[in-house]
């Protein structure tokens, strides 16, 4: 074969090669805007959530612990979380709220380890009434502080309600940190379960 025969089927393989691996990555990258920008998904069809757009990433906050130290998401387990805002006090629905996040974890089963639940603590300190019903109903959730007007900045990106907290809303973080689904008060729980247990199922385990 002569070099004129071998240069055109030389540039039909390397065309080949490369229509190969966009096969192999548009899906890949599909998947990773739909996830990451809600486009191309059809609301109230697949999440039972409210997806956020675009998501936001919550450790962008200025996160501390009741003490006062830094809360670096580097240094926490690669984990889901469920993020419920509230007050120091804690209305009836903000109860309701933790009551419900609980149980879909328990529900979890051998699946809970890989979700945690965390208090995002707005206004001052917690209470004391509200401190011993925590330490009583929820002794496992955590509890970060974040400042009400860096958390209202963030939503004001999106399509999500600023104060949260005063519409009873909570949302679900990805391993990234990304705050990607909110839920209101009236939310089932067995919705809520499914849309956790189809997130734990498309991503990493650590």
């Amino acid at each position: 074969m002569s070099g004129e025969d071998k240069a055109p089927n030389k540039r039909r393989g390397q065309i080949q090669a490369l229509l190969l691996m966009l096969v192999v990555a548009l899906p890949m990258i599909a998947a990773y805007v739909i996830y990451h920008t809600g486009v191309g998904m059809p609301e109230g069809t697949v999440n039972k959530g409210k997806l956020l757009q675009p998501p936001q990433h919550l450790p962008d906050l200025p996160l501390r612990f009741a003490d006062g130290g830094a809360w670096d998401f580097a240094e926490q387990p690669v984990r889901w979380r469920y993020v419920i805002p509230g007050s120091g006090s804690c209305d009836q629905v903000c109860r309701d709220n933790l009551y419900l996040t609980r149980q879909v974890h328990i529900r979890l089963n051998e699946k809970a380890r890989r979700v945690e639940r965390y208090y995002l603590l707005l206004d001052g300190a917690i209470e004391p009434q509200f401190a011993a019903y925590l330490e009583k109903e929820h002794p496992r959730l955590r509890i970060v502080e974040a400042p009400r007007a860096a958390l209202n900045d963030a939503l004001a990106k999106t399509n999500e309600t600023q104060n949260p907290d005063r519409a009873g809303r909570y949302f679900l973080m990805d391993q990234e940190g990304y705050l990607m689904m909110s839920y209101g008060p009236n939310t089932d729980g067995a919705d809520l379960l499914k849309d956790v247990k189809k997130m734990l199922k498309t991503s990493y385990e650590e």
